[in-house]
Parts: structure tokens; C-alpha cells; sequence
């Protein structure tokens, strides 16, 4: 067997940046296209002449093989950008041109009245101000939708939590949304934050407008 001799020739290192968190959801679209510019510039970056060698089989054929390590960050980069992609397309669908001051605020934390814990879940109060129950569903899902976008201080907001069923019932007296979570481990979680949400929105209901 002949071996070719292998060049490399590494760029200089560079400190790596800390990876995103993500969220309960997993990460969200400035993320995915955080991380996808870090393999940008690692396959910039690596100036690298594949290894390769030669071996030849009982037949005296020459077989090559190679491996370029920037063509898996290329790959890698736009795999996060294509995520990154089909989350911006989930809000423009939930939420259309809406106003961002609109769609950045809970539902549950502009009208929840009060709510209290079942074993799988949450069952909360609005009051009539969050319209009809379709409308009110449209709504929660527009918001969750807009957390995905990017880290947004919602460590707290119940509608983030994966696996989650929502309905709402409702008339002109008021609606009753339940939150169900599927992962039974996330029930305690979802109490948490539910009575996070409840006292968020006591206290915005108080303040002037």
C-alpha cells in the first residue's frame, strides 16, 4: 500500500461562543441562525486539504477517499437556518401583520381573573375582554408562536412549555381556558407558571393606563 502524504493546514483557533440555551421548546429562530453563522465561520475559517490516501484492491484499482470538514459545517449552518426559516413562516401564519405590542403580551396575562390547578394541567379565568373562544385560541397560539422568534424573558409564561393542549369555553359572562401538559413530569411546572401568570396579571390590570 502507498500512502500520499496528508496536509493540513489549520487556521488560527478561536475561542468558541457559549452555545444558545433555547427554551423549553427547544431553540429559537435568532438561535438556530446564531449557530448557523458559527459553522459559517468555522468553514471559512478551516483551510484544510482533505486527508486523503490511495489503496488498491486484488484488481490493481485505486480507490481515493477524502473528508472536507467545512462542507459538514455548510450542511450543519444551513440545517439551523432552514429551522430558523420555518419558524418565521409559523408566526407570519398565527399571527399575520398583527402589532408587536399586541402579540408579545400573554393573552392569559392581559385577562386571566383567576384559575386553579388540576392534576394534568391549569384551568384559568379570563375575563370577557378576550373575546370569543376561537378568537381567544387564535390568539395563544399567535403569542406562542412569537416566543419561538427569539429569547424573550417568557421563563415564566405557561404557553411555553412543549406538549401543551389548550381549550377555551366561553360566553359574554367570560372565558375558562385549560391548559393540559401531556408530559405528566411538567405538570408541577405548568403550576408554577400558570401562578406566576396570575399574579403578572393582577398587577398589570392595576397599573394606569
Amino acid at each position: 500500500m502507498k500512502r500520499l502524504g496528508i496536509l493540513v493546514v489549520a487556521a488560527c483557533a478561536t475561542t468558541p461562543a457559549p452555545a444558545p440555551r433555547g427554551g423549553p421548546r427547544g431553540l429559537r429562530a435568532s438561535e438556530h441562525l446564531e449557530i448557523a453563522q458559527q459553522h459559517d465561520e468555522q468553514a471559512r475559517e478551516q483551510v484544510t486539504i482533505p486527508a486523503s490516501f490511495d489503496t488498491r484492491d486484488g484488481n490493481g484499482i485505486v480507490w481515493m477517499r477524502a473528508w472536507d470538514p467545512s462542507a459538514e459545517h455548510e450542511r450543519t449552518a444551513n440545517a439551523h437556518r432552514s429551522e430558523a426559516a420555518a419558524m418565521h413562516a409559523d408566526y407570519e401564519e398565527a399571527c399575520g401583520t398583527r402589532p408587536i405590542e399586541e402579540v408579545s403580551v400573554s393573552p392569559l396575562r392581559r385577562y386571566a381573573t383567576g384559575g386553579w390547578p388540576t392534576s394534568a394541567g391549569i384551568i384559568m379565568y379570563l375575563s370577557p375582554a378576550a373575546g370569543a373562544p376561537d378568537k381567544l385560541l387564535a390568539d395563544l397560539k399567535c403569542h406562542r408562536a412569537w416566543m419561538m422568534l427569539a429569547p424573550s424573558g417568557m421563563d415564566d409564561c405557561p404557553l411555553d412549555l412543549p406538549g401543551i393542549v389548550l381549550d377555551a369555553r366561553g360566553d359574554h359572562d367570560g372565558v375558562t381556558v385549560s391548559i393540559v401538559v401531556r408530559d405528566p413530569k411538567l405538570v408541577d411546572e405548568l403550576h408554577r407558571r400558570a401562578a406566576h401568570e396570575l399574579e403578572a396579571s393582577e398587577q398589570l390590570q392595576r397599573a394606569p393606563h
